[in-house]
């Protein structure tokens, strides 16, 4: 069964820090002179009509894009949980589609395997053969207030409160490249040629 459109809103996570690129925002990253948040919120704009961006640093920037944008609620950059928190707490569908701002490999296989359910779960987490890539998710709404007294007790790993729920895996290993995220100048010089393939 197919998730319906009405029932999604999407979020882009761009709230950290960046410590590794400097302190650069991933999320105003450009590459082929388009920021790469651009892409992503082009190719969400197929899945939801309820698509934002949760960050803490140059709102203006953002909104002078036509972004929405939700800052985090938890201060003191509390890692991606919180922006989780913060979007659960403000969209008012049934579901959350969760994937970071640095991931320019980002494809509609994506939307297309997290939307398609069989089963009884609370969170649908993206796995690329290797390991769970936890920031690429789908979330139930009604899981607001087990994540807050999750956070209550002063946890913040993703991973450790998704196995207290009703965790789904979601098989990617087909498509591992989804998941190349960029963390340093390196990583634009190293995955060049497929971002080049994928951001025109």
């Amino acid at each position: 069964m197919n998730i319906n459109k009405e029932d999604i809103t999407i979020v882009i996570l761009a709230g950290g820090k960046s410590e590794r690129m400097d302190g650069q925002d991933k999320g105003l990253m450009r590459i082929n002179k388009k920021y790469v948040i651009k892409h992503l919120y082009d190719i969400c704009k197929e899945y939801s009509n309820e698509i934002y961006v949760n960050a803490n640093r140059n709102i203006d920037i953002y909104n002078k894009m036509g972004l929405i944008t939700w800052q985090d609620i938890l201060k003191d950059y509390q890692g991606p949980l919180s922006g989780i928190y913060t979007s659960l707490f403000n969209t008012k569908t049934k579901y959350l589609i969760t994937l970071p701002c640095d991931g320019p490999l980002l494809s509609h296989i994506y939307f297309e395997r997290m939307t398609n359910i069989n089963n009884h779960f609370d969170v649908r987490a993206a796995h690329n053969g290797d390991r769970i890539q936890p920031v690429y998710s789908l979330i139930k709404k009604d899981l607001l207030n087990n994540l807050k007294s999750f956070i209550d007790t002063g946890q913040r790993k993703i991973d450790k409160w998704y196995n207290q729920c009703s965790l789904e895996l979601v098989d990617f290993s087909d498509e591992k490249n989804i998941f190349i995220n960029i963390n340093s100048q390196e990583d634009l010089i190293e995955y060049k040629t497929l971002i080049n393939k994928s951001i025109k």
